[in-house]
């Protein structure tokens, strides 16, 4: 699928029904699509009309493109589902209701191409749909993302000629003014963070009011702020198309580009079309060479692969369709200049970004976008908190991995983190076939303070408690990975520090060297390595292992991890730590040959490599 072809409308319409012929076999009823056995937090039921307001996000773009048993399908199955007398009833809503999530999609699909399909009901029946979708504003929806919902309802019922009385539009706005940082970036409510639903859904759906009141105010801002935006963001892609990976809502996969899409349908940025046209087009081709579809051609939940593990509570078996918001682009008219440009190649960009807002310093290497990360402080209350925003890295090589349990490295796969663990929590472990008591459980980052940025150092706290807190600065020279942390304990801890984890298949092992400085992996997925530079040596021991399958976003298979273990008695300490990984193995030898050097004074630590040198400020 590398070389899928996305150039015409045509190709992307026949993508669209490639991606979503499959579902029209799981119809429940008329209203309802849902397959699959596990469970969501709000239900099977509403999940199954998530299933089809999920379609619409591609149908209602393209819907006059659509054979007449599509059509029929989609204008039966609204009217079913808005009927309360209906079996298929899509039902009364409450506050905070998954259904508010699915409503944007359902109005859109009778708004596009000139209310198509909304000109097909009679009056009567155009009366039971509206009515059904004005009971968003008689509820209370959470206080980030959702508050779009609210407002492009109410936005798109005026567009079709249908009287809102109500005031709930403005306090939505208001409440989404309160999320906003600054560079287009939008925090997901008092208690969220920064993630990809600044550009899937603040950005992508500021765009999209844009076009439906193009004289209000708030359209200019809001097409301001996606300019802005789209120059963060193009750091979190890297030459061959990939994304990295990072926060929450990854099972949506390809809806990254979405923003992309949105950005070309609200004719922002037209100067950079080819630019855009490439960057959607790789990243599709991307996922489309990931087994990300079953057997019967229906998306998984997971990331590289199906993989349940890693998902959230509100991902039910049909929600990855959401990334059917790329297909916006089917409705821009058949001689729009994205049907004729040619895609370009990803552009020449600095090899260091800081994205401020999201404390994230972006590294460009050769082909290897990675993410250094501050943290964001917060309240954690999503599903794997500190996989997803408290590493110390994401790449968009080799992803990151989330554990199985907290207690055998080999289960935990704490890639791109430092673990501590106290003498006096232990467990019975087995090593080479021998009984062995060592320490057991890890305290691993999972909230910060005190975030300090410049150009190219970041650096936070983090408390784990009374007794131990620890302040870590990352940067990045000449492609490496540095970690100064300064380690403040009241009692002797065991340190455990990781590098990236590479697939290591047992069909094709790798090598891994080691000694009392050092370690390395290097297989068929490429090479990772992490090496002490601490000047004045504590003594320290290898620690890679073997991760558990289907623990590491991008693969199923086994990963070697490269680590090392320190003890350290109480007092202040530091510990400096490269990192050097890339899946090119002859450019990555090549790199970890000539190592940084790190000059630790009083207050400042300078950092040096052939005749690139950094300087640190301690205080």
């Amino acid at each position: 699928m590398k070389n899928l072809q996305l150039s015409t409308k045509e190709d992307y319409f026949s993508l669209f029904k490639r991606i979503n012929t499959p579902l029209r076999q799981h119809y429940n009823g008329y209203s309802r699509i849902f397959f699959g056995t596990t469970g969501v937090g709000y239900g099977n039921r509403i999940a199954g009309m998530e299933g089809f307001s999920r379609m619409l996000w591609g149908a209602g773009p393209c819907i006059e493109q659509l054979g007449n048993d599509w059509l029929m399908e989609i204008k039966r199955g609204i009217l079913a589902g808005t009927d309360p007398q209906s079996s298929d009833y899509w039902g009364d809503l409450h506050d905070r209701d998954q259904r508010m999530v699915e409503m944007p999609a359902i109005a859109f699909t009778l708004l596009h191409h000139n209310h198509y399909l909304w000109k097909q009901y009679t009056a009567k029946e155009q009366h039971q749909i509206t009515t059904w979708l004005k009971q968003i504003f008689e509820h209370q929806c959470s206080d980030g993302n959702w508050q779009f919902f609210k407002i492009l309802v109410y936005q798109v019922l005026k567009k079709l000629g249908v009287t809102v009385n109500t005031n709930d539009a403005k306090s939505a706005m208001e409440k989404i003014e309160h999320c906003y940082r600054k560079d287009g970036w939008y925090q997901d409510s008092a208690r969220g963070r920064m993630d990809y639903y600044t550009p899937f859904a603040f950005q992508y759906y500021g765009i999209l009011y844009s076009i439906l009141v193009p004289d209000d105010p708030m359209s200019a801002v809001f097409k301001q702020r996606a300019k802005q935006f789209a120059k963060q963001y193009i750091h979190f892609f890297a030459e061959d198309g990939t994304n990295v990976p990072f926060g929450r809502s990854l099972t949506y996969r390809y809806a990254v580009v979405a923003f992309w899409a949105a950005m070309v349908y609200g004719d922002i940025w037209p100067e950079k079309i080819n630019l855009m046209k490439g960057i959607i087009n790789r990243n599709i081709r991307y996922w489309f060479d990931k087994p990300i579809f079953d057997s019967s051609n229906l998306l998984t939940l997971g990331y590289g692969y199906a993989q349940l593990s890693m998902t959230e509570p509100y991902n039910s078996p049909v929600s990855p369709y959401w990334a059917n918001k790329i297909f916006l682009l089917l409705a821009l008219p058949d001689d729009h200049k994205y049907w004729q440009v040619e895609e370009i190649p990803y552009p020449e960009v600095t090899h260091t970004k800081l994205l401020s807002a999201p404390n994230l310093l972006a590294i460009h290497d050769n082909g290897h976008t990675f993410f250094l990360n501050a943290g964001q402080p917060g309240p954690n209350y999503h599903a794997l908190t500190n996989e997803k925003y408290f590493k110390f890295a994401y790449s968009s090589q080799f992803g990151f991995s989330i554990p199985r349990n907290n207690q055998l490295k080999e289960e935990a796969v704490m890639d791109s983190m430092l673990g501590i663990q106290t003498k006096d929590t232990t467990m019975v472990a087995s090593r080479g076939g021998q009984n062995i008591t060592e320490p057991g459980m890890f305290y691993t980052r999972n909230n910060v303070y005190d975030v300090t940025q410049s150009d190219n150092v970041i650096g936070s706290t983090w408390l784990i408690n009374d007794a131990m807190n620890i302040r870590t600065w990352l940067t990045s020279i000449e492609g490496w990975q540095i970690r100064v942390h300064r380690l403040t304990l009241k009692c002797t801890s065991v340190v455990y520090e990781t590098g990236f984890a590479l697939e290591n298949n047992p069909d094709n092992p790798g090598e891994i060297v080691s000694d009392l400085q050092e370690s390395y992996f290097k297989g068929s997925a490429g090479f990772t390595g992490i090496v002490d530079l601490t000047p004045s040596k504590e003594q320290q021991v290898d620690a890679t292992i073997q991760g558990f399958p289907n623990t590491n976003l991008i693969t199923p298979e086994v990963v070697s991890l490269p680590g090392r273990l320190t003890t350290f008695t109480s007092g202040t300490h530091y510990l400096i730590t490269g990192i050097y990984a890339h899946q090119d193995i002859a450019y990555a030898s090549k790199k970890w040959l000539k190592k940084p050097v790190v000059d630790l004074q009083e207050h400042k630590v300078k950092i040096s490599l052939d005749e690139a040198e950094l300087y640190l400020n301690l205080k």
